[in-house]
């Protein structure tokens, strides 16, 4: 069992510096994806934004596809470490007042590292624990998180070198922290973006093209940048703002 269930866990503050809340954001990357023509799931949108916020990085993204809609907010130090992780998931085009979403909170400051979560199938809030170490990177909905496991970790990589580490998987229902390679592959030149790419993949399966900042910017199961897309985009699906601070 990767995660155990528990009566309750250590609870931490929202981050801040120095006792304030954090200042509003400096951009220092930002990305919108979209499935190209090879890609099997042609709904797949995603828009990922990393602010330097004080004392901190924050990431959000949002990735939706026809049958689900994630938010996602994650917390790093200044040397990208992350710190917390929260997501909601919901179903597009839904009452939510009927059918609430799934929201879960990932505390990586508790030592070993926390889950809570509320759902339509919870009463109240449920807590688990993880069978594994503080991760050094997390992998949620949406690629444009693994930018900050590259600038972590792989900015310097040469190609064919590995860097290690204990990793948070939150895409699925089941969440896990695994050891997870992280690896440089040769660069390639992609034409359907019209440029050469930067390669990583990670679990030695999913490659990831990022552009020489470590950006990503698709991956080979056919994500492009939106703009590189013929068509205009899905629009993007309303829901109530996300609340990483209150909820779960």
């Amino acid at each position: 069992m990767k995660r155990r269930p528990v009566a309750s866990v250590p609870v931490h503050p929202y981050p801040t510096c120095d006792g304030q809340p954090l200042p509003e954001g400096e951009v220092v990357a930002e990305g919108r994806l979209r499935a190209g023509p090879f890609a099997l799931e042609k709904s797949t949108y995603e828009h990922f934004r990393f602010e330097r916020r004080g004392c901190v990085y924050v990431a959000t993204v949002r990735q939706q596809w026809r049958y689900q809609v994630s938010d996602v907010e994650v917390i790093f130090d200044l040397d990208w470490r992350p710190l917390r992780a929260w997501k909601r998931m919901a179903l597009p085009g839904v009452d939510l007042a009927e059918h609430p979403p799934d929201i879960r909170l990932y505390e990586l400051r508790n030592h070993p590292p926390t889950m809570s979560r509320s759902g339509p199938d919870v009463e109240g809030v449920e807590h688990r624990v993880f069978n594994g170490s503080t991760p050094v990177a997390v992998i949620g909905p949406g690629r444009g998180l693994i930018s900050a496991w590259i600038w972590a970790q792989g900015r310097d990589l040469e190609v064919g070198e590995v860097v290690r580490g204990p990793v948070l998987d939150f895409r699925q229902l089941v969440e896990r922290i695994d050891v997870v390679a992280l690896r440089r592959d040769p660069d390639r030149d992609e034409p359907s973006m019209g440029r050469r790419v930067r390669v990583y993949t990670v679990f030695g399966r999913e490659s990831i093209f990022t552009d020489d900042e470590g950006v990503v910017i698709g991956d080979l199961a056919g994500l492009r940048p939106a703009d590189r897309v013929d068509g205009p985009p899905p629009p993007e699906l309303e829901l109530p703002p996300p609340d990483p601070i209150h909820t779960p």
